[in-house]
């Protein structure tokens, strides 16, 4: 619940800044940053869509058309379980997995001066990523808890089911889906 809230906190201060430079009158308006989803009331940006692909949190198939909108769909699904999840609290992942995680993201990107300049370029921090990590650790407890580890083509089938009912159930709004 408090992971949530600081998200929510940090996200609405980045879009008050967003539009206060706005109002402000800046000479040069520069799109930092762009909504392009409300769930529940909390933003999902741009840089959640850009850092997610950039650092393999989540790949569209191979023959997607728009991984952009793929890529948001998910972050919807994943905002929405995580509310699930939160709601249930399943215990915490351990840290050294999270490490384990965030050090094999570093090796992927090649150096460390690279992994670091691909943090720079979509706004996340290491703690980004780890909440992120965490969260994700956190989610699959939760659904081998409630959809346990039954033949895989129906546990994907139930998972699915589920999500769209959450969906059903929440207050969504997609302000664009393709680039």
């Amino acid at each position: 619940m408090a992971d949530t809230l600081i998200r929510t906190s940090k996200r609405v201060a980045a879009v008050l800044a967003i539009w206060l430079c706005v109002a402000a009158g800046a000479a040069r308006a520069e799109i930092i940053d762009r909504i392009l989803a409300v769930v529940g009331g909390q933003p999902v940006t741009l840089s959640d869509v850009t850092a997610a692909r950039q650092f393999k949190l989540i790949e569209a198939p191979a023959g997607t058309v728009d991984p952009v909108a793929y890529t948001l769909e998910r972050l919807i699904d994943r905002t929405l379980m995580l509310d699930e999840v939160d709601r249930f609290q399943p215990p915490e992942p351990d840290p050294i997995e999270i490490t384990n995680r965030v050090d094999a993201l570093a090796r992927a990107a090649g150096s460390a001066a690279a992994f670091d300049k691909a943090l720079a370029l979509t706004g996340t921090t290491r703690e980004q990523l780890r909440r992120h990590i965490r969260d994700d650790l956190r989610m699959a407890t939760y659904l081998n808890q409630r959809f346990g580890s039954t033949d895989p083509a129906a546990r994907t089938s139930a998972i699915a089911a589920w999500i769209s009912d959450l969906r059903r159930r929440a207050d969504v709004t997609v302000l664009r889906t393709s680039r």
